[in-house]
């Protein structure tokens, strides 16, 4: 397996874009590619480093429930739906199959018990990317469906569910989840995913029933329950004449608003997304306090401190709905505990290393990590965090090499290489030690500016290439000053 990762990406990606802007820029002046080359190396973070201070994130399982969704068919989930989420097509079981003996996540069960309520209750749900927040409201959503086919007993017809997203590519991302869950129902149970690509008119296969709406004229004229689409449709759809028919046979049947990404709303434009939603609701004609309302998001601070009350305030505005009315659900990972030790490891990084070099699983490595005070205290970092496990590089180089407002290359290079061999390490189980993953930010150069008296008398604080006479201007700055 792959050891040095993090290390030989970051410094990859920091060469390209120094050898880059080195190209780009064309000088020939021999000093002041020299002082150019000396600052785009600098450490990660530092001013003209075209790679900010490199963030880790710890990727640990997220918390199962003590329930299999076989435990719960038949009384939380109907049991139709459950044999269908575990036997979907063949072409789509390899990603979209949910196991009946397979536990989902407790903020799922949690989202799923609330939502399943008869009076209607309002949903947050903030969890990592990941974490399955689709599934936290698309079963309930199905589940319900489900059983109001059954008494019906054949084609579900009008609107009970809107999906909004702020995206094309988020709403086609759903056309594999949906059509694995709902292809077992045939036509009883359709959704369709309505944007600007959406055909007027498409062919239908013979012999093939499904459960997919792909064309405007089939949801003009028989609407599916399910509507995936994003806020312009969605005025289009409230105000054209030829989609009257759309809400003419949903009239009193929406039940359900879900607003995917909903840190994506600010200013303006969730006030306009509050005034779109006061138009659904009446549209639709029905009332908010009988609708209810999910809003999803993976960007949040504390979920029990003041950014989970703002994003509950803020989709109670955009309901319409009281504040009480709004439950917030959020995912939490699962942190395995290490073993314990008597003895305390002292070996190097490179014996470290060196310890099931050449194998798939290093449960020797791991072993020595855990009883290695270097490998704990920076597994520390991450695990110890009260809200989420974020670290950034300066953090790691703190804990090795202690406080220091500046860090070296050579130092956040020895920080890379230990965040390498912890998140490599795995037990005979494969639990990684530390798993990780990056969020690499590139900064960008928009410019070189420099003061044109060559007495500049901060001319001095340069590299020596751009301190002497060949060098006939002062000062060099990366922003306009």
């Amino acid at each position: 397996m792959q050891q040095k990762y993090f290390s030989e990406m970051v410094s990859v990606l920091a060469n390209r874009g120094n050898m880059g802007a080195m190209s780009w820029l064309g000088f020939a002046n021999t000093p002041l590619r020299k002082h150019l080359m000396e600052v785009f190396s600098r450490a990660y973070g530092d001013t003209g480093s075209f790679i900010a201070d490199p963030t880790f994130e710890a990727v640990f399982g997220w918390t199962p429930s003590d329930k299999t969704m076989q435990d719960l068919a038949g009384v939380l989930l109907n049991q139709k739906l459950v044999n269908a989420m575990d036997s979907p097509p063949e072409d789509l079981i390899e990603n979209y199959r949910f196991d009946k003996n397979r536990s989902p996540y407790a903020h799922q069960l949690e989202a799923w018990q609330l939502l399943s309520e008869r009076k209607p209750k309002s949903l947050v749900v903030t969890s990592g990317t990941g974490s399955g927040k689709t599934e936290c409201f698309m079963v309930p959503i199905l589940d319900r469906l489900v059983r109001e086919q059954e008494v019906i007993g054949g084609q579900l017809i009008g609107v009970r569910a809107l999906f909004l997203y702020p995206l094309n590519a988020l709403i086609n991302s759903q056309r594999a989840r949906l059509s694995a869950w709902t292809s077992s129902f045939g036509e009883n149970i359709r959704f369709c995913l309505y944007n600007g690509n959406t055909p007027d008119q498409a062919p239908r296969i013979a012999g093939k029933v499904s459960s997919e709406v792909r064309d405007r004229k089939t949801l003009r004229s028989i609407p599916p329950p399910i509507l995936v689409t994003n806020a312009t449709m969605l005025e289009f759809m409230l105000v054209r004449t030829q989609d009257a028919s759309i809400l003419e046979a949903s009239q009193g049947k929406l039940e359900w608003i879900v607003l995917d990404e909903a840190h994506s709303y600010i200013g303006s434009q969730a006030a306009e997304l509050a005034l779109l939603v006061r138009r659904v609701i009446s549209a639709f004609g029905v009332k908010s306090e009988n609708v209810r309302f999910i809003a999803t998001s993976a960007t949040i601070g504390d979920p029990n401190g003041a950014a989970g009350d703002q994003l509950k305030e803020f989709l109670a505005k955009v309901g319409g709905v009281d504040i009480s009315q709004i439950h917030l659900v959020a995912g939490y990972r699962k942190i395995p505990s290490l073993p314990t030790s008597n003895k305390s490891s002292s070996l190097s990084i490179g014996e470290l290393y060196a310890l099931d070099e050449n194998s798939s699983t290093t449960p020797a490595r791991y072993k020595e990590l855990s009883s290695h005070s270097q490998a704990i205290k920076l597994r520390k970092v991450f695990t110890e965090k009260s809200v989420s496990p974020v670290a950034r590089l300066k953090e790691v180089c703190k804990e090795i090499f202690g406080n220091s407002q500046n860090y070296t290359i050579s130092q956040q290079d020895i920080a890379l290489n230990w965040l390498d061999l912890l998140s490599s390490a795995t037990d005979k189980d494969g639990i990684p030690f530390l798993p990780l993953r990056a969020h690499i930010f590139h900064q960008t150069l928009s410019g070189i500016w420099c003061c044109a008296d060559e007495n500049c008398p901060d001319k001095h604080t340069q590299s020596a290439e751009l301190n002497n006479q060949n060098w006939p201007f002062g000062q060099l700055f990366l922003a306009p000053r």
